[in-house]
């Protein structure tokens, strides 16, 4: 009996694990694909051409909000260029699914 209640609660376990590890991958594609968006937006906003259609992530780690609590915050990189000849490296940072802040290497402008 009690080996079996073993098998049992181990199995129960793989499970929960294995839920745990799919639901983070889907949460992790759902902030990418918010960091993807947010990366265009900015490439937009300053009228220069986002390059690959990709964000890669570049960090993770944790950052006390204006609340004073720690969350967690992921750094996506990107490349866009403003003249078609140079690549330039840009950055989002999110914070669960809000975009903290962007910024843009210095770029030459024509």
């Amino acid at each position: 009996m009690h080996d079996s209640l073993w098998v049992y609660m181990s199995k129960v376990i793989t499970l929960l694990i294995l839920g745990l590890v799919a639901w983070y991958w889907s949460y992790s594609q759902k902030v990418k694909q918010l960091a993807l968006r947010a990366s265009m937006r900015r490439c937009k906003e300053a009228e220069v051409q986002f390059l690959d259609h990709s964000v890669v992530l570049h960090r993770i780690g944790f950052r006390k909000n204006k609340a004073r609590q720690w969350k967690m915050i992921r750094e996506y990189r990107f490349e866009f260029t403003s003249t078609g000849e140079n690549r330039f490296i840009g950055r989002i940072i999110l914070q669960g699914t809000y975009v903290v802040s962007s910024d843009l290497e210095p770029y030459n402008l024509n």
